[in-house]
């Protein structure tokens, strides 16, 4: 009974995303997001699809190259997280938390050496400036892969990315300083 239930919120989710009018108004472009720039994405359903034109919204973190991929980092507010999730309250996704400790929503987007979006699947390490490490599966949205995190101490964190696409790992750290 548990199997169906998952199985349930999964397509539950997925018929929010694809017909919520603002995720697919432009599904080659994902419009709906706030901000442009060219980067890196992927998603489940959309390997080998080129989405250069998607909007991530988010403050850019970092851009960095790992074994013929593109990781492009984008660190969205709590009020951009709210936006992206819109009519999908109540459901439980990888990635996303109620905790009152959450401060930000982490995306990263992936792109082949085409410069195409990757499916795959990601997770975060995210240490704080006390050391104290916090880890999360993501979920894919928009293009890109995605989680709640907690940053609320001012300090230097260290985030670290694993993702398998296409049975390949790899592996990309960055860092992010919280003023």
């Amino acid at each position: 009974m548990k199997r169906i239930h998952n199985i349930t919120l999964i397509i539950s989710a997925t018929l929010v995303l694809l017909l919520n009018p603002a995720w697919a108004a432009d599904h080659s472009g994902h419009a709906g997001h706030s901000q442009g720039g060219d980067h890196a994405g992927g998603a489940a359903g959309h390997k080998g699809h080129d989405q250069t034109a998607h909007q991530p919204g988010g403050k850019p973190l970092a851009e960095n190259k790992v074994e013929g991929y593109t990781l492009n980092y984008y660190l969205h507010d709590l009020g951009e997280r709210k936006q992206m999730m819109k009519s999908m309250e109540g459901m439980e996704m990888h990635g996303m938390s109620n905790s009152p400790d959450i401060t930000n929503h982490l995306m990263v987007f992936v792109k082949d050496a085409q410069g195409k979006l990757v499916s795959g699947k990601i997770g975060f390490v995210v240490a704080g400036p006390d050391g104290k490490e916090s880890k999360t599966l993501t979920m894919g949205m928009g293009g890109g892969y995605g989680a709640d995190v907690s940053l609320k101490q001012a300090g230097e964190y260290t985030i670290k990315t694993k993702a398998v696409i296409d049975g390949k790992t790899i592996t990309d750290e960055i860092k992010y300083t919280v003023k």
